[in-house]
């Protein structure tokens, strides 16, 4: 099978059980009894350990190879699965995030360094990456209200474990890469941040202030926004659902424009301008908000991913494009942290002024480096 395929094919079933876990994990939480504070430090757990396995995994592959870790992403997939299945405590949510963390490392670490090598497509290709994980994340929401109704938590969650095991299966179709020993001061090399560019040390601080900014309307916060409204399962499901759709289509549809700068600086300022205004919403608006809100991040992936590609080097892929990302998810863990708290005293509208605040700084740097 063409290696390409299986690449996004695998990321297809990662991304839909993700899909999956973005909408039942606060809810079977909530039905748990976990507070929304406890909830948001769980969930501010995950960026953190997916970034330094992310790093660690990252680096080492470029040495061994990308296949032992898309075989490693399915393991820990129908692990993560069977501790949520089991998970009553907020210790033991925090064991599953810490898995799912691992499990997302694994992943995120080879899959695009994967595709800039076996594909001649360039960056572009990453993002139809983006598009296939969108739009398998948007399935697997839409789909895990019904999943609930139908098989209860308990059983979505084996569901999901069993979709690991075929990730594990699919990932050995996979054809290794040369092996080469791994050297420590090589390593180190790749890692030093003293040797980047210029653009590259600028890009890891904006990518904090983007993590910064996604942390305060990611992981557990929309699905319990939604539910305020008394909305059900089904229906939050369908909401996020056709909000990803929306993203991975327009990702696919603006993949074909050469002009990374012009979709930075569109898709900022109308990322601002939905999040200032949907904590102030009611129900209807504040849906329709969200949903327009999957237009806006599909356009946001191309430049976000036009970005990465230019400034990694081809020699360190796995590393560089870690090393990026770092910022991102310090970012996003210290955000999500800070969410449960802020609601907890102020409400949904708090975390979505800051994020369309911490967004702006992103976009408007962002539009000005690229300019030079």
């Amino acid at each position: 099978m063409d290696q390409v395929k299986t690449a996004l094919l695998i990321q297809l079933l990662h991304s839909f059980v993700g899909g999956v876990f973005a909408v039942v994990l606060p809810l079977m939480m909530k039905e748990r009894n976990i507070d929304i504070v406890v909830m948001g430090l769980v969930f501010s757990a995950l960026p953190l350990i997916m970034q330094f396995s992310r790093m660690l995994f990252a680096t080492v592959s470029d040495f061994w190879g990308r296949k032992p870790f898309f075989a490693f992403n399915g393991v820990l997939c129908a692990i993560s699965s069977l501790i949520y299945y089991s998970a009553y405590l907020p210790v033991q949510f925090l064991l599953g995030k810490l898995v799912e963390g691992s499990r997302e490392g694994a992943i995120w670490a080879v899959n695009r360094p994967f595709l800039l090598e076996k594909s001649k497509g360039g960056w572009k290709v990453l993002v139809h990456l983006r598009a296939a994980l969108y739009l398998a994340f948007a399935v697997g929401s839409l789909l895990a209200g019904f999943l609930i109704v139908w098989f209860l938590y308990d059983g979505t969650m084996v569901f999901c474990a069993l979709i690991g095991g075929v990730i594990f299966l699919m990932s050995l179709l996979l054809v290794g890469g040369p092996r080469m020993q791994f050297e420590a001061r090589k390593a180190l090399q790749f890692l030093d941040i003293r040797k980047k560019t210029r653009a590259f040390k600028i890009f890891l601080v904006l990518f904090f202030m983007l993590g910064l900014s996604y942390g305060f309307r990611g992981g557990f916060i929309i699905p319990m926004f939604l539910d305020g409204f008394g909305f059900p399962t089904e229906t939050i499901g369908l909401v996020i659902g056709v909000q990803i759709l929306l993203a991975g289509v327009f990702s696919y549809a603006f993949s074909r424009s050469s002009r990374m700068r012009q979709l930075i600086l569109l898709s900022g300022l109308l990322y601002s301008l939905i999040f200032s205004l949907v904590g102030f919403q009611n129900p209807l608006p504040a849906t329709g908000l969200l949903i327009a809100y999957g237009f806006v991040e599909g356009m946001a992936a191309v430049g976000q991913e036009g970005i990465l590609a230019r400034v990694s080097s081809k020699e360190s892929y796995g590393t560089d494009i870690g090393l990026m990302m770092m910022g991102l998810h310090i970012g996003e863990t210290l955000s999500l942290a800070l969410s449960g708290i802020l609601i907890s005293v102020w409400g949904f509208a708090a975390p979505f002024l800051l994020t369309a605040s911490a967004y702006t700084v992103f976009y408007a740097v962002s539009y000005i480096i690229l300019s030079d």
